[in-house]
């Protein structure tokens, strides 16, 4: 079968019916890198704006493909719709198409909001336009990870057929299947470093810190700052350089370590990195960070306080962790990339 490929982008559809042996008899893009990648890929130049092509430049074909441009109906646009100036009328060249040239099929690929856009009244407005140009259509919501690849990209598909879509059945998501970035490493790297004794061993004391985490209770995924175990300097309503040197000493610093200890004006470098700045006031994101830490402590204290000696001896860079394995199994060294 012959098709067309509108908004061709980087050519996803004609890889997809190419590799059924079907033929690309049009394609058109705005963007000039584009058109010249989408050349030297599939050997077809690719006209420019869809505005500008005369339906008399389209070839008959059995395909329309069209993956129209998503701004105007994408929550991170500003979501105007078909009333967008630069790109919200580009429907109607599609249907213009359709029903010039009249093909049997039509395939379209946008973002999930199209659906919702408008309290639902732009997907009905189109619909309608299709089925009044001789099509019966479907959609569904369809992303790359449900079929075993490791993207969550979640679009719509809409097909249409003018003899009517009778059996048609969309693809069912493939079983979950375990993926992991090692398939996608080369086994012996020549600019691969090895892990420092260093690292090894304090990778070792954050395994006991999670061994020693209640079992019931998910790990932090926000990062966990050991320097705030123990601590107690302001940090909601006022920082440590608005509070000044002299009345730090009735607080305690990194670990818990008491800041009256310090000569005053060393006491600044008791105290964590972060909480070292010359500000009156914390961003909020930071501020949340050093709660929720000396919340873990709080809750955690009395095993932590057995710990935490042991985390002193690394630098600070080092006593910090941040987990990002959300349910997963508790072992680190299960997610360390290691050639052996």
């Amino acid at each position: 079968m012959r098709f067309v490929d509108l908004f061709a982008g980087l050519g996803g559809f004609h890889v997809a019916l190419r590799r059924l042996g079907y033929k690309c008899v049009f394609a058109c893009e705005i963007k000039p890198h584009l058109k010249a990648l989408y050349e030297k890929n599939f050997g077809l130049q690719a006209a420019g704006d869809i505005r500008d092509v005369g339906i008399e430049a389209i070839p008959d074909h059995d395909i329309l493909c069209a993956g129209f441009p998503c701004q105007p109906f994408s929550k991170a646009g500003n979501q105007e719709g078909l009333q967008c100036l630069r790109n919200g009328t580009l429907f109607d060249n599609v249907v213009e198409i359709l029903d010039a040239r009249k093909p049997e099929y039509l395939i379209l690929e946008n973002v999930p909001n199209l659906l919702r856009h408008d309290k639902e009244r732009t997907w009905v407005g189109m619909r309608q336009s299709l089925e009044a140009v001789g099509y019966q259509v479907d959609d569904h919501r369809l992303s790359p990870h449900q079929f075993g690849i490791p993207q969550i990209r979640e679009r719509v598909y809409i097909v249409g057929c003018r003899s009517g879509l009778g059996e048609f059945e969309w693809p069912k998501p493939t079983p979950k299947t375990e993926t992991s970035i090692v398939s996608a490493l080369d086994k012996h790297p020549p600019d691969a470093r090895q892990i420092t004794p260093q690292v090894i061993a304090c990778l070792n004391v954050w395994q006991r810190f999670i061994d020693r985490y209640p079992k019931d209770v998910h790990l932090p995924t926000f990062p966990i700052w050991s320097m705030e175990f123990g601590a107690t300097y302001p940090y909601r309503d006022k920082t440590p350089y608005k509070a000044g040197t002299r009345a730090l000493c009735w607080y305690k610093g990194s670990h818990g370590a008491a800041l009256r200890d310090l000569p005053a004006d060393g006491r600044m470098l008791g105290l964590p990195s972060h909480a070292r700045v010359a500000q009156d006031r914390f961003p909020d994101w930071k501020i949340e960070f050093i709660r929720q830490n000396r919340e873990i402590y709080a809750n955690n204290r009395k095993w932590i306080d057995r710990w935490l000696p042991e985390i002193l001896r690394f630098p600070p860079s080092l006593q910090k962790l941040e987990w990002n394995c959300k349910g997963g199994h508790r072992d680190i060294w299960e997610y360390v990339i290691a050639i052996q």
